[in-house]
């Protein structure tokens, strides 16, 4: 008898077990969000809609408004060739303010060698007509919530917020397109610009499927930016609402995976600062672009070509970008080591002598010079900050962390 009881309790330990792991695998709740929803491949059609040539038009189902249903619109396609043996590896495409499901997007990943799906986050298709006498978007058929401003919904309950349903239509994008057998669900990526950048930071948290994470100009530590995003989101409790549900920092304790964080060095949304905070606080390798001057937008935020070389390295094993070890300042001097299998064809000093707002400040290019595997340069006088970047012989270039020189 006592065999018999013991064997129904080890029997009901680990079924215990099982269901505790999966509750902390896939079925736990991170933040506000339940993943055990989430995760599962949504409901799905096509869609003539808003059809572009080579493209597949999606409507997917999201979490409920008010228990109304709701609807996404997306672009899909898989590269044309040989699929590898495994499937091809994919990308989720994340819009920023202002913009929409971009099918130039999803093409300029298929000619990668990709498959991507690319979603509007606030229930439009990506096709205008005057509507109450005004050029604008048509909604879907089943919208859901609009953004309000820069997170001016905070004091709505959570659930009615644009930022937590756009997080949850962005996990079951990837749920969708992990479940299409051409793709390779073991090689998928995300990427997102602007809004999509706040966006991707915080995902890459909350959703451990990912392989790598590409955020261009957002990013993390929102508050403490200067600039729009900074300046909309500092006071009280708005503050503390961003931080505790919403801003990518809450969950980068989470990010074991490889980051490629890219920003201009007078963007006017989102500071270098909280670029260089948000790629120190993620737990896995992370590499740095700041493009002086770099401009603002959607177009020239998937442009460049290093974000295609990144996204190889980690799932394609190709040979990767540069890597920078930490900048060390001596006197008027700074050297950064570097590891890279290719020929270095390039490198610069980056420095301003402004202080103040980060978009403001006047950047100037000096020499630097390489020395087998070390960068070293000359800190002009009177530089407030410095940064050193490398070109390889492919003309991808990245760069080291900024310093900020003692005065």
């Amino acid at each position: 008898m006592m065999i018999v009881v013991f064997k129904k309790v080890r029997t009901f330990l680990i079924f215990v077990l099982l269901n505790v792991i999966v509750i902390n695998g896939y079925g736990q709740k991170i933040g506000p969000w339940n993943l055990n929803d989430l995760n599962e491949v949504p409901k799905w059609e096509k869609t003539l809609k808003a059809q572009k040539e080579g493209m597949t038009g999606i409507l997917y189902e999201s979490l409920p408004n008010k228990g109304n249903k709701v609807q996404v619109f997306a672009y899909y396609n898989a590269p044309k060739g040989n699929m590898p043996k495994a499937g091809w590896p994919a990308v989720v495409c994340v819009h920023g303010g202002g913009g929409t499901a971009f099918n130039e997007w999803v093409k300029k990943w298929n000619d990668h060698g990709y498959a991507a799906i690319s979603m509007d986050l606030e229930g439009h298709y990506p096709i205008k007509d005057t509507i109450e006498g005004k050029l604008q978007r048509v909604p879907t058929e089943n919208p859901g919530i609009a953004r309000v401003g820069t997170f001016m919904d905070f004091d709505l309950p959570i659930k009615e917020q644009w930022y937590y349903n756009a997080v949850a239509h962005i996990i079951l994008a990837n749920s969708l397109i992990r479940s299409f057998p051409e793709v390779d669900a073991n090689k998928i990526g995300i990427t997102g610009i602007s809004w999509g950048g706040n966006l991707t930071s915080t995902v890459m948290g909350v959703d451990s499927r990912f392989k790598f994470a590409i955020p261009v100009y957002g990013c993390g530590f929102l508050p403490e930016a200067d600039g729009a995003q900074g300046d909309a989101i500092k006071p009280g409790k708005h503050t503390a609402v961003v931080y505790e549900n919403y801003d990518g920092s809450a969950y980068f304790k989470n990010v074991s995976i490889p980051t490629f964080w890219l920003n201009g060095t007078n963007d006017r949304h989102f500071s270098m600062l909280s670029t260089l905070k948000s790629s120190q606080s993620v737990k896995g390798p992370a590499t740095l672009r700041y493009k002086k001057e770099m401009p603002h937008g959607h177009k020239v935020g998937w442009k460049p070509e290093e974000i295609y070389a990144f996204a190889n390295s980690v799932v394609k094993n190709e040979v990767p970008l540069i890597h920078f070890d930490k900048p060390v300042v001596k006197k008027n001097n700074i050297t950064v080591a570097i590891k890279t299998a290719k020929e270095v064809t390039k490198v610069e000093l980056l420095y301003t002598k402004d202080l103040g707002a980060w978009n403001k400040r006047k950047w100037e290019v000096s020499e630097a010079r390489l020395e087998k595997k070390k960068i070293k340069a000359i800190i002009p006088a009177g530089a407030t900050t410095v940064y050193l970047t490398a070109s390889d012989e492919d003309g991808f270039m990245v760069t080291s962390e900024f310093v900020v020189i003692n005065q």
